[in-house]
């Protein structure tokens, strides 16, 4: 596969699906992600989907990832610039093949703000009111960030060194790494035992740089048997950027499996 190419090609098309798709700006964005076995997510997504996985010494893994931001500016930007929200958001995905497209397996999502009643009511998503505390001393990089909602607490201390990301462990090379981590645009999320919910983004490139864990800590991981409290603080790769616009195409689409 060209993966850079597929890249280009999804950056040039931004999409569009109805009045009420989403303009926002994320901020603190951080892609926090484990390297696991495979046999712990296997039945984890529909039979209908593959998993993305790699061999490393005789084992097969998968990727799942946390990842955090704060939504900024967030409007129904084709109806009105207002009201325009801001809250935190942490998202709990892993990485899967859907007719050699890849995309986002979505196991469930923090929102720190009561907006989080729409798509859990209205389209079925899973998603959480979170309290968010958050602090970031701009002068040294670092982000401190708690939370807790019903799908569990989570720590996140992390610093950004600034560096250019580089090929981390399962990927082939920088463009595959970049397409399958930062740049899938379709996410695919669980609404009953035979139905699946799917909805779109888009953003820019990405200008990621590497972050480092200081401590880390994602109660629903541990609540879901993928990770225990120990490896959580070993992360697979901690991918950083500062903002970034985003679009987000709705309502999402319903599929029977």
């Amino acid at each position: 596969m060209d993966y850079q190419t597929a890249t280009l090609h999804r950056i040039a098309h931004k999409g569009s699906r109805s009045l009420i798709d989403v303009h926002t700006e994320l901020q603190h964005l951080a892609i926090i992600t484990y390297q696991i076995p495979a046999n712990r997510l296997i039945d984890r997504i529909p039979r209908s989907f593959k998993l993305w996985t790699f061999m490393e010494d005789g084992i097969e893994y998968g990727l799942i990832s946390a990842v955090t931001f704060k939504i900024t500016n967030f409007s129904f930007y084709k109806i009105s610039k207002y009201p325009k929200l801001n809250f935190f958001q942490t998202d709990f995905r892993t990485y899967i093949v859907n007719e050699a497209s890849h995309a986002i397996w979505f196991f469930g999502t923090t929102l720190g703000s009561n907006a989080y009643l729409i798509p859990k009511y209205l389209w079925k998503m899973p998603c959480q009111y979170g309290h968010y505390d958050f602090h970031s001393p701009i002068e040294n990089g670092e982000y401190h960030m708690r939370f807790r909602s019903k799908q569990g607490r989570g720590l996140v201390q992390i610093k950004d060194t600034n560096r250019e990301i580089h090929i981390h462990k399962g990927f082939t090379s920088l463009e595959q790494q970049a397409h399958i981590l930062t740049h899938a645009v379709t996410g695919y999320y669980p609404i009953s035992q035979d139905i699946i919910g799917s909805y779109e983004i888009w953003h820019p490139r990405m200008k990621a740089t590497i972050g480092i864990g200081q401590e880390l800590y994602f109660e629903f991981f541990e609540k879901l048997k993928l990770l225990s409290k120990t490896e959580m603080n070993h992360p697979h790769s901690i991918l950083m950027t500062p903002k970034i616009k985003f679009r987000v195409l709705l309502p999402p689409n319903k599929t029977e499996f």
